[in-house]
């Protein structure tokens, strides 16, 4: 137990330098930190409560998904039964109660039709066996066939809607990742957002507020050139079949369009999209550019509709709607819609976001002031002192100057290393994060103490410093590893159980046990062979 080989010897003192060298840049100017290699350039970042910024709590609109996928649903019904050999008769096909009604000319119509509309349904995850189905397909009557959602499929949209939302908002907000933004789900349907130094709440609120929709429809020149039929699209939102109407923005003025609601040519579609100048002179575009598939579809839609109209509509506002003078086949282009470069630009950080799949409310805001965190690290500096230093002076007074200078040695270099991780992995520090550091210097020291009883009760026994030591840190291995493993279990569990605040709690408390272990068991057994073998004390001083 207290031999220790030249190579150990190495890699202890490795490992503690190394710890050393990562915590250092935290009490380092910035521009000392930008002078070190990129490795070493990292630093604790500070949380919200501790740097100030913005905390919001958003609440997911899954009513609109649902709604939409209602809509898709009946898009889907009417296009398998327009392409179908032996194509049944329709009544009608529509939204109605939370389902999708498909009402059929005749029996016979009907029997064609519910293999058609059951083709539809597949499985939520194909990669598993016996995966739930998306829609469920019950024939009511004689002509009428009903489609619902499957609860199933309702949580998977759910879950999916959750998770897309967090990340379009990480790439609104941050789309460089230096904030250290928290997102995180929050309950079924709302997300947390803490921007930690945020300085301008109302451009993060605008982000969030856009949605960022973006498609491209044919117009329905027939109708949107009636001027009765568009007038009452216009008042009461009622069109043809397959259509849907939509105003100008305010950029473009008053009116709108009847469009085709079918498009396959969406956000989704872009590969990137950018800003600049318009190529005939004054004001900007959006340029972008589409991916294969798209861009294929788009070549094949434009060549078609050659002298037609098609409109780009964003967030359902036209924000332009250009004649098609010959088909675009490169897979991009450029949209004009009285943008400014700035507006521009906003615009293409948005698309290449992509869009929110949901409309997000905010419920809950706050604004934390940066005095407040800056008190919070005073009384944690303060707080960490005072405890560091009534530890030090406990272990002098219980076990003497030579032990009680090892156990406070090791209780330095757990503190070191604990920053030097929390650098490295570029972990947010919180005030509950700090709550666990101090109670990490407390508990940094019990592997000491079962350590230098076992040694005393050794000595006390008769036997000699070196068999005493040997027993003593043999003997204690089990119990300071059992102590500590429980602990990390409980760090654990409140990792993958808790959110926000409460991990940053749970990951310092892990880190503090990992370095604690390490420091007691290796680094001081490592000073304390160092010392025996420099003294050879004929008895301890313990």
């Amino acid at each position: 137990m207290l031999f220790f080989s030249r190579s150990k010897i190495l890699m202890i003192c490795g490992a503690v330098l190394l710890g050393l060298l990562l915590a250092i840049p935290n009490v380092l100017s910035e521009e000392r930190r930008d002078s070190m290699p990129g490795a070493f350039q990292r630093t604790i970042n500070l949380g919200l409560d501790l740097q100030g910024g913005a905390h919001m709590l958003l609440e997911v609109d899954l009513s609109s998904i649902l709604s939409q996928a209602l809509v898709n649903e009946r898009t889907a019904i009417n296009d398998v039964i327009r392409r179908a050999e032996d194509r049944p008769r329709t009544e009608f096909v529509r939204v109605d109660d939370g389902t999708v009604l498909a009402r059929m000319r005749t029996v016979e119509d009907a029997d064609k039709a519910l293999p058609l509309i059951q083709s539809l349904s597949q499985p939520i995850d194909p990669t598993q066996i016996g995966s739930a189905k998306t829609t469920r397909v019950v024939r009511e009557t004689e002509k009428n066939i009903r489609v619902s959602i499957t609860d199933e499929n309702i949580e998977f949209i759910r879950k999916q809607t959750i998770q897309k939302s967090i990340g379009v908002l990480g790439r609104r907000i941050d789309p460089n990742g230096n904030l250290e933004l928290i997102l995180a789900p929050e309950g079924d349907r709302r997300i947390l957002l803490q921007v930690p130094g945020a300085q301008n709440i109302d451009e993060i609120k605008e982000r969030i507020n856009q949605s960022a929709n973006l498609s491209f429809h044919l117009v329905n020149e027939k109708d949107s050139g009636n001027e009765q039929a568009l007038s009452v699209a216009m008042e009461t939102g009622r069109v043809g079949a397959g259509d849907v109407y939509y105003p100008y923005s305010a950029e473009q003025g008053r009116g709108g369009l009847i469009l085709q609601e079918r498009t396959r040519i969406t956000g989704d579609c872009l590969k990137n999209s950018s800003g600049g100048p318009h190529p005939d002179g004054a004001g900007a575009v959006v340029n972008f550019s589409f991916n294969v598939a798209c861009a294929t579809e788009f070549g094949r839609m434009t060549a078609r509709n050659i002298n037609k109209r098609f409109a780009v509509v964003l967030d359902k506002e036209i924000i332009t709607a250009p004649n098609i003078r010959s088909a675009i086949t490169g897979g991009s282009g450029y949209i004009e819609g009285g943008f400014t470069m700035e507006s521009a630009r906003d615009l293409s950080l948005l698309l290449n976001a992509g869009a929110l799949p949901a409309k997000l409310t905010i419920v809950e805001e706050r604004t934390v002031d940066p005095s407040l965190g800056a008190d919070s690290i005073r009384a944690g500096k303060v707080a960490s002192g005072i405890g560091l230093l009534g530890v030090a002076i406990f272990m002098w007074l219980s076990y003497g100057l030579r032990f009680g200078t090892i156990a406070n040695m090791a209780l330095a270099t757990n503190i070191i290393l604990i920053a030097g991780a929390l650098s490295l992995f570029g972990s947010t520090l919180t005030l509950p994060g700090i709550a666990g550091i101090i109670l990490t210097i407390g508990m940094a020291v019990d592997a000491n103490v079962l350590i230098f009883e076992r040694i005393r009760e050794e000595t006390f026994n008769g036997k000699t410093p070196i068999n005493a030591i040997e027993t003593g840190y043999k003997r204690s291995m089990a119990p300071i590893l059992d102590a500590n493993i429980t602990t990390m279990i409980a760090a654990v569990t409140l990792y993958f159980v808790g959110s926000g605040p409460v991990r940053g709690f749970a990951v310092t408390l892990a880190i503090g046990i990992v370095m604690s272990v390490f420091t007691a068991v290796i680094f001081a057994r490592l000073l304390t062979a160092t010392w025996l073998r420099g003294k050879r004390p004929k008895t301890l001083p313990i």
